[in-house]
């Protein structure tokens, strides 16, 4: 990654404290040890390729070089505990709205992103980016989360593992596109960073309602993986702080956790 061109695509680099890597093992564990030693929000964790990228539920995310942008952002934000996991909403959110405006301005027409529950981006039945927010909390209080995304930006298909091939994409796949990174990193800090206090001063609703625009299976026969269990059923709602309502035969069930299989 080249540090000096994201540095100056951000409109405003007094915002963000930047760390680029060339190797790290996880920009997450990175900005939770940075956290712990109270950096300041929006501290940034960039790196050309990761040795122990982690996804959700505790899985590997494949973070070579060259192709994908990985990082993570340090944030304090003053909500109750309850609510962290509206914070991933919102960034899934925001991230799908800058990744298909970024699309609108390189191709005609209409891109849709959509939203896998939590915080997975879809396109066309494959995967293009995951989150994981990690939580720091203490006596009922939020001491910061850091929010690790990973996206599959210039990734031919033959660059993906055997094993997923068939289930993820790229930018550079699906629009036929090759895409700076730096640029998109940039970008995105910069959106993500007016999106992040417009959101947080919106109630429940407001943000449950962007989020439901986008996202998939809703009112539709779902199986949830959870626990090495699963539990099948419809998808009916969200909860007020963005959990999974599913309609479980005559049992409605509230999921906190889980995946979409």
């Amino acid at each position: 990654m080249n540090e000096s061109l994201i540095r100056s695509g951000l409109k405003s680099p007094d915002r963000f404290h930047l760390h680029v890597f060339e190797e790290i093992d996880s920009t997450n564990l990175y900005l939770v040890e940075q956290g712990k030693r109270d950096a300041p929000e929006w501290t940034v964790a960039v790196s050309e390729e990761q040795a122990r990228g982690r996804g959700r539920l505790d899985r590997n995310w494949e973070s070579p070089p060259g192709v994908g942008l990985w990082f993570s952002i340090l944030l304090r934000p003053t909500i109750k505990p309850d609510d962290c996991h509206l914070v991933n909403l919102l960034s899934a959110v925001s991230l799908a709205d800058y990744l298909e405006q970024q699309i609108r301005g390189k191709m005609a027409g209409n891109f849709n992103i959509g939203l896998k529950w939590p915080n997975d981006l879809f396109i066309n039945d494959k995967k293009l980016s995951g989150i994981l927010l990690q939580s720091n909390i203490s006596a009922e209080r939020i001491n910061f989360l850091v929010l690790g995304i990973g996206l599959n930006v210039n990734q031919a298909e033959m660059d993906f593992p055997d094993e997923i091939r068939e289930k993820a994409v790229s930018l550079r796949m699906a629009t036929s596109h090759e895409w700076s990174r730096e640029e998109l990193l940039a970008g995105f800090l910069e959106f993500y960073y007016e999106n992040y206090y417009r959101f947080l001063a919106m109630n429940k609703k407001e943000i449950i309602e962007l989020y439901t625009k986008k996202v998939l299976y809703m009112g539709e026969d779902i199986i949830i993986r959870m626990n090495g269990e699963t539990i099948g059923g419809v998808f009916k709602g969200l909860t007020p702080q963005g959990y999974l309502v599913l309609q479980s035969g005559d049992e409605e069930k509230i999921i906190t956790t889980g995946e979409i299989s």
